[in-house]
């Protein structure tokens, strides 16, 4: 939104669009990120903790899709440079591009995830996985993925980009509630996974900068640099309250400091709704071109 009233000729609507998009982004990787949590760390919670886990899925799953199918006519309201928002043959245009693959795509994995939700057993587990990498594949499917060669490579580096991201924020408000418990099993199990998601993040996030910002005196030429250094800025706050929790109050739990924990990790989460709407930014402008956007 920002970065849309910084050109020369600002659009409410494309604004709106890039929040649109960060609050998408929130709710389907929030959603994939439970359900990592919930394969991995579920068995270790109370029934109670749970259900709970499976309620917020369910709810951010329900939430991405009701998301995605407002993205439609949102996105044909652009495309008409604000006529209307239901023409039939620009929305069939939309749904036979790279949007409507990524749509379907993202639609499948949100529907797996809530159906992962509304049971228990393995088959949860299969479900909840095929739905998260679903969901980040979904990313692979359209923008500066397709920009650029070689494309297999930038849509894998994309989606195990994604899904350590997803693993790591959507984690924190179960962790948060479990710190405020007192629970220091599942905050130190959670932990030692987390060392290998955060590397993964920023192995992958260096490759892809490489591969899509080609020239590094380009970085700084247009709002695509400025919107990386914003995302990475905020990204090292998370990585800096994440070590924070990691050796100083993460070890403290017994003696009481759960609370001081749960705090922390809800502004990391904080911290992470914003890095939300940086990466919406990020994706609104072309990686070489300080005037491009990307199409909505």
């Amino acid at each position: 939104m920002i970065l849309e009233y910084l050109q020369p000729d600002p659009s409410a609507l494309d604004a709106a669009f890039v929040m649109l998009r960060a609050a998408t982004h929130v709710a389907m990787l929030g959603a994939a990120g439970m359900a990592l949590f919930g394969i991995g760390f579920g068995a270790m919670l109370p029934q109670a903790d749970q259900a709970r886990l499976r309620r917020w899925t369910l709810g951010l799953a329900l939430a991405g899709i009701a998301l995605n199918l407002g993205v439609l006519p949102l996105r044909v309201l652009v495309l008409t440079a604000g006529e209307t928002a239901w023409d039939a043959e620009v929305l069939a245009a939309v749904m036979a591009s790279r949007n409507g693959d990524a749509f379907w795509i993202r639609l499948a994995g949100l529907g797996a995830l809530a159906a992962s939700a509304l049971r228990g057993g393995r088959v949860a587990d299969a479900l909840a996985g095929m739905g998260a990498l679903a969901v980040a594949a979904s990313y692979a499917a359209l923008g500066h993925s397709m920009l650029f060669r070689p494309r297999q490579e930038l849509a894998g580096l994309v989606t195990l980009h994604l899904l350590a991201v997803a693993f790591w924020t959507g984690s924190l408000l179960p962790l948060a509630a479990a710190a405020r418990r007192g629970e220091p099993g599942v905050i130190e199990a959670w932990s030692r996974a987390a060392l290998w998601a955060v590397a993964t993040i920023l192995a992958t996030g260096a490759a892809l900068a490489v591969l899509l910002v080609r020239r590094g005196e380009l970085l700084l030429a247009g709002w695509y640099g400025w919107a990386l250094l914003a995302k990475l800025g905020l990204v090292a706050a998370m990585l800096a309250l994440a070590a924070r929790h990691r050796w100083h109050l993460g070890p403290r739990i017994a003696e009481g400091g759960g609370p001081a924990l749960a705090r922390s990790i809800r502004l990391e989460a904080a911290l992470a709704l914003l890095v939300a709407w940086a990466a919406a930014e990020l994706v609104s402008v072309h990686p070489l071109d300080a005037g491009h956007r990307i199409a909505p």
